[in-house]
């Protein structure tokens, strides 16, 4: 098994297959080549890295939604930053 997917694993308590299943492996290891532990739990709970989101799946795939159940918000139904636009007119 991929050291990272591991340790990451064992920080956030969810499988290696369900780290996976997010798609955010590849990136995430990217960001967080030399990080804290610390670090890496709050980039897979928040999808959050040092401020930033560093992409749209990262945010609709955090280990905080999934461990409350739900979905991100703005990420069912519309997506991700429809908050962003004016409902149209008469919508309710």
């Amino acid at each position: 098994m991929d050291a990272f997917v591991e340790l990451s694993a064992e920080l956030t308590g969810f499988s290696a297959e369900e780290l996976r299943s997010t798609g955010l492996v590849e990136q995430y290891r990217a960001l967080t080549d030399g990080a804290s532990e610390a670090e890496i739990i709050r980039l897979w709970y928040t999808g959050v890295w040092r401020g930033v989101i560093p992409s749209e799946r990262a945010y609709a795939e955090g280990l905080a939604w999934k461990a409350v159940g739900v979905a991100a918000p703005g990420t069912a139904g519309p997506g991700f930053g429809s908050w962003e636009s004016r409902p149209r007119r008469g919508a309710r």
